[in-house]
């Protein structure tokens, strides 16, 4: 089954990448798995291309409320546990989305503040930036590109309220992904390498990163404990 769903991601890679970028992006899963590695691309937007539509008129978009956001969470499939809302709430965190009436269609994360990704990391960033993270978008309303109208939506929010853009990262392997942030109007800002040695995270990044104070950060013995931290996989956006 495994190796079946290998097959497949390496044909939809093929049919709309080519045949170099998809041997790229599979050397790169290569070494991720033999090496426990995480290599990333760091993204910054702070103008969206003319070609993002607008939201459907059959829909609607905007910040959600603590209320609305514990109804939703009442649903496994919006993603959106207590716990993890606790957490995001607490430190400040909101949610854009896009509704169809009382349904979730598409949802991301921002941040101003430091957030965790994993057991033993979180991202850092200068606080004239916003993190975005934990993007959804719902089987049925996929194809309509509503994570780029999202974010162009919560883009022109924050930068109404001040911030200078939004950054994001995105799996270095995830073709789709690269191509849909490049598409958006996002710039390629360098590279975050994560690696785990002996018990110990070393992370490496490219200097463009470090120009936005992006990163990841290991995180310090007797911090947060995961159950206190909201906990996004890297890639995930």
């Amino acid at each position: 089954m495994k190796r079946r769903g290998v097959l497949a991601r390496l044909r939809r890679d093929y049919a709309a990448f080519g045949l170099w970028k998809t041997l790229q992006a599979s050397g790169i899963r290569a070494i991720q798995r033999v090496l426990g590695v995480k290599l990333l691309r760091a993204m910054y937007v702070t103008a969206v291309a003319p070609t993002v539509a607008a939201v459907p008129t059959d829909l609607t978009a905007g910040f959600l409320d603590r209320d609305t956001l514990r109804r939703l969470s009442a649903h496994a499939q919006y993603d959106l546990s207590p716990g993890f809302l606790d957490a995001a709430l607490s430190k400040g965190d909101e949610c854009y989305a896009i509704m169809d009436g009382a349904r979730l269609a598409a949802y991301g994360w921002y941040a101003r503040t430091p957030t965790g990704v994993s057991e033993h990391l979180e991202a850092r960033f200068d606080d004239a930036y916003v993190y975005m993270y934990k993007a959804l978008t719902l089987d049925p309303y996929r194809g309509r590109r509503l994570h780029a109208i999202a974010k162009a939506g919560a883009l022109a929010a924050y930068r109404a309220r001040g911030y200078n853009g939004l950054l994001s990262y995105v799996a270095a392997d995830n073709l789709s992904s690269l191509k849909a942030n490049l598409r958006l109007g996002c710039s390629d800002i360098g590279a975050i390498c994560a690696i785990r040695i002996f018990g110990k995270e070393v992370i490496f990044r490219t200097p463009g990163c470090a120009a936005f104070g992006f990163s990841l950060v290991p995180l310090r013995r007797g911090g947060p404990s995961s159950r206190d931290r909201e906990l996004v996989p890297l890639g995930l956006e």
